[in-house]
Protein backbone atom coordinates (compact mmCIF):
# COMPACT_ATOMS: atom_id res chain seq x y z
CA UNK A 1 0.00 0.00 0.00
CA UNK A 2 1.28 3.29 -0.97
CA UNK A 3 1.06 7.13 0.47
CA UNK A 4 1.90 10.21 -1.63
CA UNK A 5 1.54 13.97 -1.12
CA UNK A 6 -2.29 13.41 -2.51
CA UNK A 7 -2.80 11.83 1.37
CA UNK A 8 -3.18 8.59 -0.26
CA UNK A 9 -1.77 5.68 2.83
CA UNK A 10 -2.20 2.08 1.91
CA UNK A 11 -3.46 2.65 -1.41
CA UNK A 12 -6.61 4.43 0.07
CA UNK A 13 -7.52 7.79 -0.54
CA UNK A 14 -7.56 10.90 2.32
CA UNK A 15 -8.74 14.10 1.95
CA UNK A 16 -5.99 16.83 1.64
CA UNK A 17 -4.83 18.27 4.74
CA UNK A 18 -5.06 21.71 3.13
CA UNK A 19 -1.86 22.98 4.58
CA UNK A 20 -0.10 23.84 1.47
CA UNK A 21 3.15 24.01 3.06
CA UNK A 22 3.03 20.46 4.46
CA UNK A 23 1.48 19.19 1.00
CA UNK A 24 4.55 21.13 -0.80
CA UNK A 25 6.52 18.91 1.44
CA UNK A 26 5.36 15.97 1.12
CA UNK A 27 5.41 16.31 -2.83
CA UNK A 28 8.80 17.46 -2.45
CA UNK A 29 9.67 14.61 0.19
CA UNK A 30 8.09 11.07 -1.62
CA UNK A 31 5.89 8.77 -0.36
CA UNK A 32 4.81 6.55 2.59
CA UNK A 33 4.17 3.02 1.89
CA UNK A 34 2.95 0.73 4.75
CA UNK A 35 3.05 -3.24 4.29
CA UNK A 36 -0.43 -5.29 4.81
CA UNK A 37 1.70 -7.23 6.85
CA UNK A 38 2.84 -4.13 9.01
CA UNK A 39 -0.83 -3.62 9.47
CA UNK A 40 -1.86 -7.06 10.47
CA UNK A 41 0.73 -6.67 12.60
CA UNK A 42 -0.95 -4.21 14.46
CA UNK A 43 -4.26 -5.64 14.25
CA UNK A 44 -2.90 -8.66 15.74
CA UNK A 45 -1.50 -6.71 19.09
CA UNK A 46 -4.60 -5.24 19.67
CA UNK A 47 -6.38 -8.66 19.47
CA UNK A 48 -3.90 -10.09 21.52
CA UNK A 49 -4.64 -7.48 24.53
CA UNK A 50 -8.62 -8.05 24.38
CA UNK A 51 -10.35 -9.54 27.31
CA UNK A 52 -11.17 -13.27 27.15
CA UNK A 53 -8.64 -14.04 24.07
CA UNK A 54 -6.44 -16.77 24.07
CA UNK A 55 -4.82 -15.98 20.82
CA UNK A 56 -4.40 -15.61 17.42
CA UNK A 57 -4.88 -18.16 15.40
CA UNK A 58 -3.58 -19.60 11.78
CA UNK A 59 -6.29 -18.94 9.03
CA UNK A 60 -6.18 -22.39 8.05
CA UNK A 61 -5.99 -25.69 10.37
CA UNK A 62 -3.39 -28.25 10.31
CA UNK A 63 -4.82 -31.77 9.91
CA UNK A 64 -8.08 -30.13 11.60
CA UNK A 65 -5.79 -28.94 14.34
CA UNK A 66 -5.71 -25.25 15.38
CA UNK A 67 -2.29 -23.44 15.64
CA UNK A 68 -1.96 -20.52 17.70
CA UNK A 69 0.64 -17.83 16.49
CA UNK A 70 3.43 -16.41 18.41
CA UNK A 71 3.90 -12.60 18.24
CA UNK A 72 6.00 -12.56 15.82
CA UNK A 73 3.43 -14.67 13.15
CA UNK A 74 0.55 -12.78 13.43
CA UNK A 75 0.22 -11.36 10.03
CA UNK A 76 -0.67 -15.17 9.74
CA UNK A 77 -3.75 -15.01 11.76
CA UNK A 78 -4.55 -11.55 10.08
CA UNK A 79 -5.43 -10.77 7.01
CA UNK A 80 -5.96 -6.82 5.46
CA UNK A 81 -7.49 -6.13 2.54
CA UNK A 82 -8.21 -2.85 0.66
CA UNK A 83 -10.53 -1.69 -1.82
CA UNK A 84 -11.84 1.60 -2.77
CA UNK A 85 -11.11 4.01 0.02
CA UNK A 86 -11.64 1.34 2.53
CA UNK A 87 -9.30 -1.27 4.90
CA UNK A 88 -11.10 -4.64 6.07
CA UNK A 89 -9.51 -6.40 8.34
CA UNK A 90 -10.49 -10.40 8.92
CA UNK A 91 -8.71 -11.94 12.44
CA UNK A 92 -8.82 -15.38 13.26
CA UNK A 93 -9.10 -16.39 17.25
CA UNK A 94 -9.33 -18.53 20.03
CA UNK A 95 -11.35 -17.45 22.48
CA UNK A 96 -12.11 -19.01 26.45
CA UNK A 97 -14.66 -20.77 27.01
CA UNK A 98 -17.71 -19.46 28.98
CA UNK A 99 -17.37 -16.10 28.13
CA UNK A 100 -19.62 -14.07 25.68
CA UNK A 101 -18.47 -15.08 22.77
CA UNK A 102 -20.47 -11.72 21.07
CA UNK A 103 -18.81 -9.36 23.98
CA UNK A 104 -15.64 -10.35 23.20
CA UNK A 105 -16.08 -10.05 19.09
CA UNK A 106 -17.02 -6.46 19.56
CA UNK A 107 -14.49 -5.70 21.94
CA UNK A 108 -12.08 -7.19 19.23
CA UNK A 109 -13.59 -4.92 16.54
CA UNK A 110 -13.37 -1.78 18.41
CA UNK A 111 -9.70 -2.84 19.53
CA UNK A 112 -8.94 -3.44 16.14
CA UNK A 113 -10.32 -0.20 14.42
CA UNK A 114 -8.88 1.84 17.14
CA UNK A 115 -5.38 0.67 17.44
CA UNK A 116 -5.30 0.87 13.18
CA UNK A 117 -6.92 4.16 12.65
CA UNK A 118 -4.48 5.54 15.28
CA UNK A 119 -1.40 4.37 13.63
CA UNK A 120 -2.45 4.84 10.20
CA UNK A 121 -4.70 7.67 10.14
CA UNK A 122 -7.29 6.12 7.51
CA UNK A 123 -10.27 4.87 8.10
CA UNK A 124 -11.10 1.18 8.86
CA UNK A 125 -14.75 -0.11 7.82
CA UNK A 126 -15.04 -3.51 8.77
CA UNK A 127 -13.33 -5.96 11.24
CA UNK A 128 -14.29 -9.36 11.10
CA UNK A 129 -13.46 -11.50 13.69
CA UNK A 130 -13.42 -15.07 12.78
CA UNK A 131 -12.95 -17.65 15.97
CA UNK A 132 -11.48 -20.72 15.34
CA UNK A 133 -11.71 -22.60 18.64
CA UNK A 134 -12.55 -22.22 22.38
CA UNK A 135 -10.32 -22.84 24.79
CA UNK A 136 -11.72 -25.27 27.59
CA UNK A 137 -10.17 -25.86 30.88
CA UNK A 138 -10.89 -28.86 32.49
CA UNK A 139 -12.62 -29.39 35.52
CA UNK A 140 -10.23 -29.68 39.00
CA UNK A 141 -10.22 -33.54 39.88
CA UNK A 142 -11.57 -33.85 43.45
Amino acid sequence: MVGSASGTVAGVRQAPSGDLAADSWLMQRGKIEVAPRAIATIAGRAVAECYGVVGIAARRTRLGAVEMLAPEHYNRGVEVRFANDHITIEVYVVLEHGLRISEIAHNIMEGVKFAVEKALGMRVVQVNVNVQALRVNPEPER
